[in-house]
């Protein structure tokens, strides 16, 4: 059933509370009056349906006011994979990247799938992380492998870059071995390192030349076929 209802909304304070659940200076508000009609409005992405919720996780209903569909920005935004900002200061909601703020790759692009034993480290455990060259890294992929059975990591793409680049050492602590790192670009092998585990740790940029999928793989050269090895790769980044 729909149902009409006459509310007085402060205009810029709406933005905060409906996109972002956030509050902005008494200084930057005008007062209102609209008609907000509530009418059960539903939002579906790409076939699924998306109950829209604020910061805070309470449900926010979208309404229509003099032929204007509102909906709540943060919803849409995750909804499409695009992380919601609000930006109190200047009043401004950034959908996806912050201009000048350095783009968190581990939570705009993770791996999708990673090999039995490899770990994923999004930075959202201060407690979680892997150590490389006496450094404690909380963002990346730790990579474990035999000498038969590979470590791998696969990210999706989608055709959007050209480069990808990252920084590989070995885990403090872990198997001393040597061992091969493949490049796959669409499933086929396109570049192979070879590093070992007494190697500083180096950052290698690969060109991707706009492939969907690409897969780093990790297999020992050397070493028993019973002990797995651990390389960390951390700063990854793609453009």
């Amino acid at each position: 059933m729909k149902k009409t209802l006459r509310k007085r909304i402060l205009a810029g304070a709406a933005v905060a509370a409906l996109l972002c659940g956030t509050a902005v200076a008494a200084s930057t508000v005008t007062t209102k009056m609209i008609e907000a009609n509530y009418m059960g409005i539903k939002i579906v992405v790409d076939g699924v349906e998306v109950t829209p919720k604020d910061a805070n996780g309470k449900v926010v209903e979208p309404f229509a006011s003099s032929g204007t569909t509102y909906l709540p920005v943060r919803a849409i935004g995750e909804a499409l994979g695009k992380e919601v900002t609000w930006d109190g200061s200047t009043a401004t909601v950034y959908v996806g990247e912050v201009p000048g703020q350095a783009t968190d790759w581990m939570k705009k692009l993770p791996p999708y799938q990673v090999s039995t034993n490899t770990k994923i480290f999004d930075g959202s455990d201060p407690k979680s992380y892997m150590t490389i060259s006496g450094n404690k890294i909380a963002q990346g992929v730790q990579m474990s492998g035999g000498y038969k059975n590979e470590g791998y990591a696969i990210w999706n793409t989608n055709l959007q870059y050209d480069t990808m680049t990252f920084t590989i050492g070995h885990v403090d602590g872990s198997k001393e071995y040597k061992i091969s790192l493949d490049v796959y670009l669409d499933g086929e092998l396109a570049e192979t390192y070879t590093i070992d585990w007494s190697d500083a740790p180096q950052t290698i940029t690969i060109p991707l030349d706009h492939a969907a999928n690409v897969r780093l793989e990790t297999l020992n050269v050397e070493g028993t076929s019973g002990w797995n090895h651990e390389f960390g790769i951390y700063d990854i980044s793609f453009s």
